[in-house]
């Protein structure tokens, strides 16, 4: 009797270790990244046009809970004059004591992933920027491709003085106070 008890001792427990192996699986099943998400802001001037871009934007889309995330490096945007590139992180940003922005949204609509095409998404929730949360509402396009998210693009309007991201007076001809912002995030399957 102990020998069939052993026997079944084991099948539970070879059962137990496969629906957690499955369980752990499946907590990322509806979970797609984008490492290296283009975040481009541009802002114009009668002075100069103040352009930089990163490409090493994180991005994570939950399917099932809606769920978006973004963390943007801001050291990682680069800009053709360099010294524009230091001000902008020493002066303005502050990019040592603030190193990220983030946003942490959910897409209000409810999306059917088993259709292909081009969607109009709204995001709602808050960006992180210069250690200010703003409550924001976000329009951009969510493409679907073979039943998973695929390319998400937005462009949108940030406010400087909804952060404190102050322009001193000397230059702030040089500096607009609302800057354009636009994102394209390509997608694939989440892996740990």
């Amino acid at each position: 009797m102990s020998i069939n008890f052993s026997k079944a001792s084991m099948v539970v427990m070879l059962l137990a270790v496969a629906l957690f192996s499955t369980a752990q699986e499946d907590k990322y099943a509806d979970t797609y990244s984008c490492k290296t998400g283009m975040v481009h802001f541009f802002s114009a001037t009668a002075m100069e046009n103040i352009d930089a871009t990163s490409n090493t934007s994180l991005c994570i889309l939950n399917t099932k809970s809606k769920k978006v995330v973004v963390k943007i490096k801001q050291s990682g945007f680069l800009f053709k004059d360099k010294l524009m590139q230091e001000h902008f992180n020493e002066n303005y940003m502050e990019s040592e004591k603030y190193p990220y922005a983030s946003l942490d949204m959910e897409i209000a609509e409810n999306l059917d992933y088993s259709k292909d095409g081009e969607y109009d998404v709204t995001l709602k929730g808050t960006i992180e920027m210069h250690g200010v949360k703003k409550e924001r509402e976000i329009k951009g396009k969510l493409s679907v491709k073979n039943g998973a998210p695929s390319v998400a693009t937005a462009v949108f309007m940030v406010k400087l003085a909804d952060h404190n991201i102050k322009i001193p007076s000397v230059v702030g001809a040089n500096i607009a106070e609302d800057v354009k912002v636009d994102v394209n995030f390509v997608f694939e399957k989440f892996h740990k």
